[in-house]
């Protein structure tokens, strides 16, 4: 499909988009089959414009990060081999590194991060980070503090502080 279009002087493709999307010198998006320029959109941090996928899904373009490398996801392996992250003994889905990051290492099945290795958000409750940590069968997760995480499996080791 990428042959049916001739690519204009000066203008690149857009990675991960279809191939009848293009980006001018200026930073444009040039829709080929159309013939017609895209409008531009500003959601307060970024430009982007909504094009399509080689799927036919909707994606936003963020003008900035054409040059940027392509996001590369977080692995159980990383986290435990080079990151160094330690399994939590009463978690065995959470693994927390010597620095306070808790991961979520076995990936969900369902849920906006399904399939995924990430990286937990912590919040402060009464002064003290905490994250919730959820155990398989049990509905409701629990809180619990990421100083204590850390102490509990690096002791000493640990160059976290609250």
């Amino acid at each position: 499909m990428s042959s049916q279009y001739k690519i204009p002087q000066g203008f690149v493709n857009i990675p991960k988009a279809d191939p009848r999307y293009v980006s001018s010198p200026s930073g444009l998006v040039f829709n080929m089959k159309t013939g017609k320029m895209l409008k531009k959109h500003w959601n307060g941090y970024s430009t982007y414009t909504i094009i399509k996928d080689p799927d036919g899904r909707q994606i936003r373009f963020n003008h900035e990060k054409i040059d940027s490398p392509s996001y590369v996801p977080l692995t159980r392996e990383w986290v435990l081999e080079e990151d160094g992250a330690k399994i939590i003994p009463d978690y065995p889905d959470y693994a927390v590194s010597h620095y306070g990051a808790v991961y979520r290492i076995v990936p969900r099945r369902t849920g906006p991060r399904a399939g995924e290795v990430f990286m937990l958000s912590e919040y402060t409750k009464e002064g003290f980070p905490y994250v919730n940590l959820r155990v398989e069968g049990i509905k409701k997760p629990r809180e619990v503090r990421v100083d204590k995480l850390t102490k509990l499996l690096w002791g000493c080791d640990s160059t976290y502080e609250c």
